[in-house]
């Protein structure tokens, strides 16, 4: 994995000392090497984690006026070496990726299987691509009539110094947020490159986008058997496939079913395995609807059975409060608060030994994990994580509940995710209900994850790969009846039968559970006593925006929020270092508020 950055110079000239300085900002995404290249029409660079072909897969890679910048992995690699029908001068993923885009330009796209952001020029073309469900970032701006590309955004912000958000950025930020809407990110003229897409952008010609990957809504006619074993296929294969690597790898493992079968099916194609889980200092364990045991549990019942060494990474106070500004730093924007905290922290700790890791993320989405799958509501309608607008509206103040309408910016990001959901015609209501599930979470709350998932690990130069997002298994399970996945009551019943016998049965029954977060008293009245400092600063962004007695109120109050801010966890003590966050990141990145 690696951090990309690109500037064209068809208008502009590149200052390139201030190129090399904005790239610099991604050394964490590549400690291994960097690459520099600045031609008539192009500036490129590359910061490189190595993880295959070592030594020759060096970037930017070029042959004659063809060149690249890419992060990512191709898991179908050997079968896209057959369509070149001639053999690579050495084996990269890079090289090949190169040699396809060269003979076959976006029609190779649709049938690259795997996790990737790239630039490629051919002369005066450039193509800006991004993987199909959006595992590896991809931002981008205008710069006069140029324009400049990131891995993430602190380095677009370095070269251009713009640093607006407007009123569309502070909807982002607490209507959506900590997820965003496709395409968008809190920063004005500051885009996100959406999953599946590619921009085409020529001399003299408009940007073009074009959409090369689709889900695709077709009928079902596997017999529940027949889906179970068709399942296992698919994700073993992914499992196998994405433990491809010239260096060694581990695994995360919460002992829950997700995570657990990934480890279990790369111990038994693998003679030594290690496999990491994190827990919170003096963390009190709370069971509640979505938390039903302690991960602690389980995790060595699963190491135990599948002879992996197992390490118990445990997060102090300190470091998860300290890590508030340094998850802001790495996301550029506010985020998940301690669960940012604690995923840098471990990412940071299994970085000591390994560069590669293998995750469970997205198994959830599409398997129909989560209750709001399950739950029975007679109609869709609102994105079933952010299900408390009114209550976010009132902790505005009169200003800026006038001038924001949050409820409204939300529906109707909301309302055009469920008109572009793939349905067929023959779809029941039932069945409609149920793609449109699967389709938004996919496109935001899957995609919040991933970006999480990628932002916070690569701050450690930790490549982590997620099997549950393989291109052949998700088209697969888009099209498997909600039926089969949720059966006899029991969510994600497939996955677990389908395991039934190779992943212990402790964790094939056990109720899902969520990522941990901490329960520690201590770490709240630390989060109360910071935002009550900052409270004291009457400049402070929240003054602008909140209605403080409201805030002030939250903090004094022993009472838990209703509903969480948003998805499962994010509940009082994390909406208070949400606060925290979004005042020190105004200050700490000089934003500049423009409200029309």
């Amino acid at each position: 994995m690696c951090g990309i950055f690109y500037k064209s110079n068809f208008y502009t000239k590149t200052d390139e000392d201030k190129f090399i300085k904005a790239c610099n900002l991604l050394n964490h995404r590549g400690p291994d090497d960097s690459g520099f290249l600045f031609t008539k029409d192009h500036s490129f660079g590359h910061k490189r984690l190595a993880i295959r072909d070592v030594i020759n897969a060096k970037q930017p890679m070029s042959i004659i006026n063809d060149h690249l910048i890419y992060n990512g992995e191709i898991y179908n690699q050997k079968e896209l070496e057959e369509r070149l029908e001639q053999p690579l001068e050495f084996n990269s993923d890079t090289l090949l990726l190169l040699k396809l885009l060269m003979k076959f330009k976006d029609g190779i796209l649709n049938d690259i299987n795997g996790i990737f952001a790239f630039v490629y020029t051919h002369n005066e073309e450039v193509y800006i691509v991004r993987d199909m469900f959006g595992v590896k970032p991809l931002y981008y701006t205008f710069y006069d009539k140029d324009i400049i590309v990131s891995s993430e955004i602190k380095s677009i912000l370095a070269y251009t110094d713009k640093r607006i958000v407007n009123k569309e950025g502070l909807c982002e930020l607490l209507g959506m947020g900590p997820s965003h809407s496709q395409a968008k990110t809190v920063f004005k003229d500051i885009y996100e490159l959406k999953p599946g897409h590619f921009l085409k952008f020529c001399k003299g010609k408009k940007i073009e986008d074009h959409i090369y990957y689709h889900l695709q809504a077709m009928e079902n006619k596997l017999t529940y058997e027949e889906t179970k074993t068709k399942v296992r296929e698919l994700l073993d294969k992914a499992i196998e496939r994405q433990m491809i690597s010239d260096v060694d790898l581990s695994t995360f493992l919460s002992g829950g079913l997700d995570s657990s079968i990934i480890s279990t099916i790369v111990a038994l194609n693998k003679d030594s395995l290690d496999t990491y889980s994190i827990s919170y200092e003096n963390s009190e364990f709370k069971e509640n609807a979505f938390e039903r045991s302690r991960d602690s549990d389980y995790t060595h019942l699963v190491s135990d059975a599948i002879g992996s060494n197992q390490y118990d990474i445990m997060i102090d106070n300190k470091s998860l409060v300290e890590g508030l500004k340094k998850a802001v730093l790495i996301r550029d924007v506010p985020g998940m608060t301690d669960i940012d905290s604690s995923m840098y922290f471990l990412a940071k700790n299994i970085s000591q030994k390994h560069k590669v890791g293998l995750s469970g993320e997205c198994a959830d989405e599409i398997f129909g994990g989560y209750p709001w799958f399950y739950e029975k509501t007679k109609k869709l309608t609102t994105f079933p994580w952010i299900r408390n607008l009114d209550y976010k509206e009132s902790l505005l103040n009169d200003k800026y509940r006038k001038i924001l309408n949050l409820k409204s910016y939300v529906m109707n990001e909301f309302d055009m995710a469920i008109k572009e959901t793939p349905v067929l015609k023959t779809d029941s209501k039932t069945t409609i209900k149920q793609r449109q599930l699967s389709y938004i979470n996919m496109k935001y709350f899957m995609t919040n994850l991933l970006d999480r998932k990628d932002r916070l690990t690569m701050a450690a130069s930790l490549e982590v790969r997620v099997p549950f997002c393989d291109k052949d298994l998700v088209e697969f399970l888009y099209n498997v009846p909600f039926k089969y996945k949720y059966r006899s009551k029991v969510e994600k019943k497939l996955l677990r039968d389908a395991y039934k016998g190779t992943v212990i049965n402790e964790v094939i029954d056990r109720k899902k559970s969520p990522y941990p977060k901490s329960n520690s008293k201590e770490y709240h009245e630390e989060v109360v006593y910071l935002l009550k400092k900052v409270l004291e600063d009457k400049n402070s962004i929240l003054f602008e925006i909140f209605d403080i007695n409201k805030i002030r109120d939250i903090m004094n109050s022993d009472e838990e929020l209703e509903v969480p801010w948003y998805g499962q966890l994010m509940r009082k003590t994390a909406f208070l270092a949400y606060l925290y966050q979004i005042d020190y990141w105004f200050k700490t990145y000089k934003i500049k508020l423009e409200i029309e």
